[in-house]
């Protein structure tokens, strides 16, 4: 390994990192700076230092920028959010300034957030990457450094103000756009999910936001949108699709995850389906029963195997969320940080390892970021 190993590491932590294999890990959601401005989080320090200090009983931290080089993670699609809308979470919700009720007020916390971002970047924690060249240009100093690599995406459009504000976003250095939480002046959305039903599609400015979305070079999330909404997207003919982070419905029976119809249009287009390390989106009886022990190698294996057998191995990636909601208490076994994500090459056959821990979201993003 080399001796230029992330200049910040040790003086952040006072660890060694984990023994790390050359291949690059990728996770394709993660909201880093949304637990800094609307939640106060460090997220500079590791995760064992900051559960020290934070004594939380549930909910306790696992992604910190330490634990993202500690576990070889190369690239991050960092979430922009608008923070909490008070129709989806109530006005009881804490802390209160996180909270949103108008797109001005939504578009100022987003801005905040890739403030932050900037000033990581500043700082030498991170990479913010825009294009192809900066991709190809991060992993080559990644090998060397470790210095983890920002895309950003924006989940919920409610920051954007207006449709025509869009190339602003796309200078501050946006590249994905979920449209959809909850619902948004742009479409129907699902947040956390039930088993009930959502109905509901693309408002006449949501199909606007798509259209210039994809006119400029942005791809498009379709995670916590309605099934209306997605194939009203798809027939569109949008050319850049993911979904950063979702499972199977077939396996979770909510609408806030992917049916097999969308699952196999959304390979079909070369997307990938980020599987999301919550217990109750692996297990839904865990929701009910916590004495349910969640793993890796039963759940997430489920989940995998069950995706692959639609579309193959080269639609399947990792979009953890982890801190996105639910923390070390609420996700499997094997999990104690964002540097355990290796542990799911275990629970995968041999073939499949590289590409679902990393190359595929690579393959996507070298396909859809601007030249």
């Amino acid at each position: 390994m080399s001796a230029r190993l992330h200049p910040l590491f040790r003086a952040m932590t006072g660890m060694e990192p984990l023994d790390f294999r050359e291949s690059p890990i990728v996770d394709s959601h993660l909201d880093l700076a949304e637990n800094v401005t609307l939640f106060g989080r460090d997220m500079t320090l590791p995760a064992a230092q900051l559960r020290a200090i934070e004594r939380r009983t549930r909910q306790q931290a696992t992604a910190t920028l330490p634990e993202l080089v500690r576990g070889g993670v190369a690239v991050v699609i960092a979430t922009v959010t608008p923070g909490f809308q008070v129709a989806d979470v109530g006005e009881g919700f804490q802390p209160c300034s996180a909270l949103y009720r108008t797109p001005e007020e939504a578009e100022a916390q987003a801005i905040k957030q890739i403030d932050l971002y900037h000033v990581w970047e500043t700082k030498e924690l991170v990479r913010l990457i825009k294009s192809r060249a900066d991709l190809k240009d991060h992993l080559a100093l990644w090998r060397d450094d470790r210095i983890p690599g920002l895309v950003l995406l924006m989940e919920s459009a409610d920051p954007i103000v207006c449709v025509d504000d869009l190339p602003k976003w796309w200078q501050r250095g946006l590249r994905l756009i979920g449209l959809t939480y909850g619902d948004t002046r742009y479409s129907a959305g699902v947040a956390g999910g039930n088993v009930s039903s959502k109905s509901g599609g693309l408002t006449p400015e949501g199909y606007k936001l798509l259209d210039r979305m994809a006119e400029l070079g942005f791809s498009w999330d379709i995670s916590h949108l309605t099934e209306e909404g997605v194939w009203q997207g798809f027939d569109m003919g949008f050319p850049r699709v993911c979904a950063s982070h979702a499972n199977a419905r077939t396996l979770t029976p909510t609408p806030r995850h992917l049916s097999d119809e969308v699952i196999r249009a959304l390979a079909a287009r070369g997307g990938v389906v980020g599987l999301v390390l919550y217990n109750a989106y692996l297990e839904p009886r865990w929701r009910h029963d916590r004495s349910i022990l969640v793993t890796l190698d039963v759940h997430l294996r489920r989940q995998a195997e069950y995706i692959s057998g639609l579309v193959g191995w080269g639609a399947v990636g990792i979009g953890s969320d982890l801190d996105g909601g639910f923390g070390q208490q609420e996700c499997p076994q094997e999990i104690d940080t964002e540097a355990d994500l290796f542990r799911i090459a275990a629970v995968l056959p041999p073939e499949a390892r590289q590409a679902v821990l990393g190359t595929n979201w690579l393959n996507f993003l070298q396909r859809s970021l601007p030249d």
